[in-house]
């Protein structure tokens, strides 16, 4: 009998496909049932309060390296490779750096020095956010959703630095990046791309705390959306940064895991949005979160505020955090509430 192919049409096997999709879903609703129960078996505010730097630790190795080595590295000298000129705008002189933090591995930034500041200046790290750059946060390109984010830094008298992360535009700027396929093979050598830029701003801190013009007691770090996010990451893992503002970015990381350098192996087991800002306890850290935000909105920023409040209360601290929302959309908040709170605690 000769051969001939069976065929049939494509929708009589459609509902075996869909059975399986909703198979793989079942699963996983599961699972993230059960990691829900995990991770508050895992963390609980009393727990918190009573082992820090174990939390930390664990935190560390849920990101990977090279923050699990940093107690060791952080003694190694952040090098200086470039420090340019670049200008002067009446209110502060701008510089151009770059840091030797690891190796090879330097960061690039943009060094804002007050002229209007006290002779040891508290010092806050200005981060961009998605698709930006230390000139875009900082208005060298004119008005955007920053709404002059490091400008109004700078007129509270502090040191500012914004470092470059792999976050820019390359439709606006040229050379693109990648950045999730980077990370996925960071990921697959025990790092992370959140791993490497916490850790890189972590050595930018290291440097900047050892110079004459700043005061290493009142560190701070400020950003909106990517920004934010990387401003709860830090603070969460750097107990010198006394105050933090985080923009637009405070989030149901269940929901919003389609960013997946924002997700981790075991995460929901451990470390969740507002398990990893209660790091950050007894420290200081607010939120902002605009009620048309085109991204968030601002019902998960609340819902994740909620979680978050019994963490700081289990140590005393209930005024040390604080959650703004405004009548706005993905953008550093116009008014000074989150200001005002940086500069308040630092």
């Amino acid at each position: 009998m000769a051969y001939v192919p069976f065929t049939e049409e494509k929708e009589v096997s459609r509902p075996y496909r869909v059975g399986y999709l909703a198979s793989v879903k079942s699963y996983l609703a599961g699972l993230q049932e059960g990691a829900a129960q995990n991770r508050k078996s895992f963390i609980t505010p009393e727990r918190l309060a009573e082992n820090p730097d174990d939390y930390r630790r664990a935190y560390y190795e849920m990101l990977g390296s090279p923050l699990t080595e940093y107690e060791t590295l952080k003694n190694d000298p952040v090098t200086c490779v470039e420090d340019t000129y670049v200008g002067d705008d009446g209110m502060c002189e701008i510089r151009r750096m770059r840091l030797a933090v690891l190796g090879d591995y330097t960061v690039y930034g943009i060094l804002f020095l007050p002229h209007d500041r006290e002779a040891r200046a508290p010092f806050v790290i200005s981060q961009h956010g998605g698709g930006g750059t230390p000139e875009v946060c900082s208005d060298f390109y004119g008005d955007n959703n920053y709404n002059h984010q490091t400008p109004r830094l700078l007129k509270r008298g502090a040191v500012v630095f914004a470092p470059q992360l792999l976050l820019w535009n390359p439709e606006m700027f040229g050379d693109p990046h990648e950045r999730q396929r980077i990370d996925s093979d960071l990921k697959q050598v025990g790092s992370s791309m959140t791993a490497l830029e916490v850790f890189a701003i972590m050595r930018c801190i290291d440097y900047f705390v050892t110079q004459p013009y700043v005061d290493a007691a009142r560190v701070g770090m400020a950003g909106l959306s990517y920004g934010g996010f990387f401003t709860t990451m830090t603070a969460a893992a750097d107990t010198r940064i006394r105050s933090a503002y985080a923009s637009c970015s405070f989030v149901d990381a269940i929901k919003y895991n389609s960013f997946t350098d924002w997700t981790w192996k075991n995460s929901a087991n451990t470390f969740l949005e507002a398990e990893i800002a209660a790091l950050v306890a007894p420290r200081y850290i607010c939120f902002d979160a605009g009620d048309q935000d085109q991204l968030f909105g601002s019902d998960s920023a609340k819902a994740e505020f909620e979680r978050l409040k019994p963490f700081f209360a289990a140590q005393g601290a209930e005024d040390h955090i604080r959650l703004f929302t405004f009548d706005g959309y993905h953008e550093l908040d116009p008014n000074d509430d989150g200001i005002d709170f940086l500069f308040a605690h630092l």
